[in-house]
């Protein structure tokens, strides 16, 4: 599994680039929103009568940082794995739903979202 397609690197146009997934980190957090739940009530004096509740809100997030090795073209890559010509990393939201793709699917499918991607093939 990989992607091909026209690669720029430092100004040279590689025609059959083949870009290929070479790790990925995963990391899980979640992030805390204090929502209002009542709002403060005043007194005609302007004297606060009841304070304000508000509740706090989890939500759950994961980021994936993919690791991305960059080769002349297949038959390069497929010489030598270790050839590659430049690499890079990206980070995208993955999927965590049980009928969700594997997360190097979904990374492949997140570079291809990618503007400067979004040409390239699957191989």
């Amino acid at each position: 599994m990989a992607l091909k397609g026209l690669y720029n690197f430092k100004g040279l146009e590689i025609s059959e680039a083949y870009l290929q997934v070479s790790g990925l980190n995963c990391h899980f957090y979640s992030n805390s929103n204090e929502n209002l739940k009542t709002a403060a009530v005043y007194n005609s004096d302007g004297s606060l009568k009841t304070e304000a509740v508000y509740e706090t809100i989890f939500t759950k997030n994961n980021e994936i940082n993919a690791n991305i090795k960059v080769f002349k073209d297949k038959a390069t890559r497929d010489a030598n794995p270790n050839s590659c010509i430049t690499e890079f990393n990206f980070i995208f939201t993955g999927s965590l739903a049980a009928t969700a793709k594997n997360h190097v699917k979904q990374a492949y499918e997140a570079l291809k979202a990618d503007d400067k991607y979004k040409d390239y093939t699957d191989v």
